[in-house]
């Protein structure tokens, strides 16, 4: 897979990313290997991306009422350092594009601890509409908030660290 040409962001750039969610990390997040297991990671960007996208309109409550929602259908992650217990942790989000039905996204996981970054974590997302559980088209309030941060990440004089092999396509969103 190609790589993304454009240097890597530093973590000042990173950490002016908006973040809703932050944790220390228990010792039961940690593997045989002494460091926080892979499933971990992705529980940290579900639950950073949740805190995140609440701030739009489309919280875990406002799904379980039914209201707008997205489902991840694919997913890039590429691991940088290592995360330990003790460690706090956030999780930033850069919007990377929208599109009626799909948002590319791109998550960065801070160790604050350690002062680098941990993880990336690239994702398109579908919006879906739960009653009938098809895709749907985002809301105007939720399509106007993120198109609101879309504009101000557009304008960040640093290019994402993109894997090149995710985007919006016409069958996806």
């Amino acid at each position: 897979m190609p790589r993304s040409p454009h240097p890597f962001p530093t973590l000042d750039q990173v950490l002016a990313l908006p973040s809703r969610y932050s944790v220390v990390v228990p010792a039961e997040f940690i593997d045989g290997n002494g460091h926080m297991n892979i499933a971990r990671y992705m529980q940290l960007h579900s639950d950073g991306g949740w805190a995140y996208f609440a701030e739009v309109g489309m919280s875990e409550d406002n799904a379980r009422a039914g209201g707008p929602t997205t489902f991840d259908v694919e997913h890039h992650i590429v691991y940088r350092n290592e995360v330990h217990a003790g460690d706090e942790v956030s999780v930033h989000v850069r919007i990377i594009d929208r599109t009626d039905k799909g948002l590319h996204s791109l998550q960065f996981l801070v160790n604050r601890t350690r002062g680098e970054v941990a993880n990336t974590h690239e994702a398109v997302s579908l919006c879906v509409d739960l009653a009938t559980r098809r895709l749907s088209t985002f809301t105007t309030e939720v399509a106007a908030a993120i198109d609101a941060q879309l504009e101000v990440d557009r304008a960040l004089e640093w290019e994402p660290p993109l894997s090149g092999a995710m985007a919006l396509r016409p069958n996806n969103g």
